[in-house]
């Protein structure tokens, strides 16, 4: 049955192509805008989402990690008197503007970290991150467009009116919509005009023995003043904020939505038309003794042809995607994603198949004597 039902398919090549062509470019967009809606609510979460090993300790007034109002230097030093506190680490966030030799100006979002422990960054970095200490030392994006084209490892150039040296690069570590540039408490603390009494969060460390549950609820009890959550209830606070404040993901949803429809519609018709061209064909099985069920089965089969071959096409074409523009994007498709197009695939042509399937169960064996 399964050799009769690609028979059917093969007969009219312009329907079948049409039929893939929508499934296809249903899943693909799915996978695709989904993938890039992922990537940009990975990038504005990034840095907490790289530092989940930390507890964080923030402003009281903080939502997410894009919003870290100034946080007293004093709490860093209160800190160490909590029971599990091991070490705090303070990192400060800055806007920067770079500025290169050729007048060209691109902007950055400047980490300052702690030369002692590097708490905060850089991630996605393989270098060796004690070339920070050196003066004026930088380290930036390499994948991003206009730092590469303006500025390489070893050149001199501006970060708000402050002179720095790239000393070397991460491999996407970047935020929504710019780079991040990581450099020490003290270099980033000048660039942001930031007083050294104040941070903008503290990454704590805690001791062996103790869970970061216990030590969020000793330091939230002894000093209630500011808010502190462990590293991934902090990731998915921010990851949460953003997925509901910020319309991305209502934006990409619409999207999906559409693809799905779109996919309706050009799978649903074309079917609809292959069947009722080969409805002969399919009358003269019913008058021979074929029953509804046979009918049924063989319009399925190539419901389930169609959606195991669009979906291969769909996911060559999103890794292709994916991997054409993985320093400009970095796309994600985690394994969830795969599934659910697959759902979405096998919902597209099973269910367009019924629209088929309803027409021919009408028909009268009698009835392809008269046509």
């Amino acid at each position: 049955m399964l050799k009769t039902a690609f028979q059917f398919m093969w007969f009219d090549k312009a329907k079948m192509i049409g039929i893939l062509f929508g499934i296809t470019l249903s899943v693909f967009l799915i996978g695709q805008q989904i993938g890039i809606c992922l990537a940009l609510i990975g990038s504005a979460s990034s840095l907490a989402s790289f530092n989940q090993e930390y507890i964080w300790v923030v402003s009281d007034k903080s939502r997410e990690v894009n919003d870290l109002p100034e946080i007293d230097m004093r709490i860093a030093r209160s800190l160490m008197s909590v029971a599990g506190v091991k070490r705090v680490n303070p990192i400060v966030v800055v806007p920067g503007a770079a500025k290169f030799n050729n007048g060209i100006k691109a902007p950055l979002s400047v980490i300052g970290v702690s030369p002692q422990s590097f708490a905060g960054g850089p991630w996605k970095f393989s270098g060796d991150r004690n070339v920070l200490l050196q003066e004026g030392a930088i380290i930036t994006d390499g994948w991003d467009a206009v730092l590469n084209e303006n500025v390489k490892v070893g050149d001199k150039f501006e970060v708000n009116g402050t002179t720095v040296q790239l000393v070397d690069s991460t491999n996407g570590a970047r935020g929504l919509g710019q780079s991040y540039a990581f450099t020490t408490l003290q270099l980033a603390r000048k660039m942001g005009k930031m007083s050294p009494d104040v941070a903008s969060a503290l990454l704590v460390e805690w001791e062996t023995g103790y869970t970061p549950q216990q030590v969020v609820a000793n330091i939230m009890k002894e000093i209630p003043s500011i808010k502190a959550r462990d590293g991934k209830t902090f990731a998915s606070e921010t990851l949460r904020y953003i997925s509901t404040s910020s319309g991305i993901v209502t934006s990409f949803g619409f999207l999906v939505v559409f693809a799905i429809i779109t996919g309706f519609a050009i799978v649903g018709l074309t079917m609809f038309s292959a069947v009722k061209d080969r409805v002969r064909d399919y009358g003269t099985i019913k008058a021979i003794g074929g029953t509804n069920g046979v009918v049924r089965r063989i319009i399925l089969y190539q419901s389930v042809i169609y959606a195991i071959t669009g979906f291969m096409l769909a996911i060559l074409m999103v890794q292709g995607f994916i991997s054409g523009t993985k320093k400009t994007l970095d796309a994600q498709l985690p394994p969830w994603l795969i599934i659910f197009m697959v759902v979405v695939t096998v919902f597209i042509s099973v269910i367009s198949s019924l629209f088929a399937m309803r027409k021919i169960t009408k028909l009268e064996p009698a009835e392809v004597f008269r046509m």
